[in-house]
């Protein structure tokens, strides 16, 4: 089989930047309202041109923005809010209607470090313990039983600001961790978060030479790795320039992973479509990446000249580079490997190559 890859270019994507507005319990203990209500600013772009101005790293945009399903899904941030050396209560913060929801409480005049991730629903089970004995110093976060392959786009914490007043113009920066709890109906803070994973997204078409010949009906299209389909994350976080220190991923199970792109039949046309949603997928472990195809050949006047033909693909030299909070276009085109003359029914073998 013939393959051609060619590596698109690698596009950062824009980091997120979450102000936020509220929290119940990631667990379901319940504690006494004893301090004032942490609020998370709803930064939204209406408001822009009134009073409140954040500003924000290059590369950050508002989490409503390029994840505008979390109006439906209603996604919900787990927080850690510690206090040092090894104190630590669990919240959630729910997005409901139009803002963040929470009822995390905080103290005048205790110093927090909060760390945390979103959405939840991607992490089966999650933890936090400080770095050095001491949450001022950092956090190692741990995840188990996160899928490998995923829909969800995972993200941590990596920046946190307050605020005294929800107008008043802040420098939102990276590596800060410390929160320091005000009086009451004074403590709004922001949040900036940061990608775990890698993304991919998947176009194909036929070629045009090819079209005047047959016609391709894609029934299946599937990434696979020789890593389990799930794995555990410890993930250090630290203050600084680069408050995501390290990621450490562990398979769990021995089975392969695998993620269906198509599993309906498709007729290829000589125009480049999107296969399904972006896939997200933890690239420092993307061990022998595959993308296998199955299909069926038709002529011209719709007779099956082949059924049930496979294509598979290696994209482990287009992947080899890509990194955390990198995202990968990777365009394939149906072609044969020659050009047939045309016979009823005659021999046919079309190969799909990333381009």
């Amino acid at each position: 089989m013939k393959r051609r890859m060619t590596i698109y270019d690698n596009l950062l994507w824009t980091v997120l930047l979450l102000m936020i507005w509220g929290v119940s319990s990631c667990s379901d203990d319940n504690e006494p309202m004893d301090g004032d209500t942490l609020q998370l600013l709803s930064y939204s772009r209406e408001f822009e041109d009134v009073t409140r101005s954040a500003t924000v790293p290059a590369g950050y945009q508002l989490y409503s923005v390029q994840h505008p399903e979390v109006v439906q899904e209603g996604h919900a941030i787990c927080t850690y809010l510690t206090v040092p050396p090894s104190t630590v209560a669990a919240r959630r913060f729910v997005y409901e209607t139009d803002r963040w929801h929470s009822n995390a409480i905080v103290k005048d005049g205790v110093d927090y470090y909060i760390y945390g991730y979103l959405p939840m629903s991607a992490v089966e089970h999650a933890g936090i313990s400080p770095l050095g004995d001491d949450y001022s110093q950092g956090a190692t976060l741990h995840m188990k039983n996160v899928e490998y392959f995923s829909d969800k786009d995972i993200c941590l914490i990596v920046g946190v600001k307050g605020t005294e007043e929800i107008d008043a113009d802040v420098d939102v920066k990276a590596g800060n961790f410390l929160y320091q709890g005000k009086g009451r109906n004074r403590n709004h803070v922001y949040l900036l978060f940061d990608h775990l994973y890698s993304v991919l997204q998947f176009s194909i078409r036929i070629d045009q030479n090819y079209a005047e010949m047959r016609r391709i009906h894609v029934k299946s299209i599937v990434l696979t790795t020789d890593v389990a389909p799930k794995v555990d994350a410890d993930i250090v976080i630290k203050p600084g320039a680069t408050p995501i220190n390290s990621i450490t991923y562990t398979s769990v199970g021995t089975t392969k992973g695998e993620y269906t792109l198509l599993d309906a039949d498709h007729e290829l046309t000589t125009a480049y479509e999107t296969l399904g949603v972006p896939t997200y997928f933890a690239s420092s472990v993307s061990v022998n990446l595959k993308l296998q195809c199955l299909y069926d050949v038709y002529d011209r006047k719709n007779n099956l000249v082949r059924k049930d033909c496979t294509s598979e693909n290696k994209l482990q030299d287009v992947l080899q580079t890509i990194k955390r909070g990198e995202r990968r276009t990777v365009k394939l085109t149906v072609k044969p490997t020659f050009i047939y003359v045309l016979s009823d029914p005659d021999l046919d073998s079309p190969t799909v190559v990333t381009e």
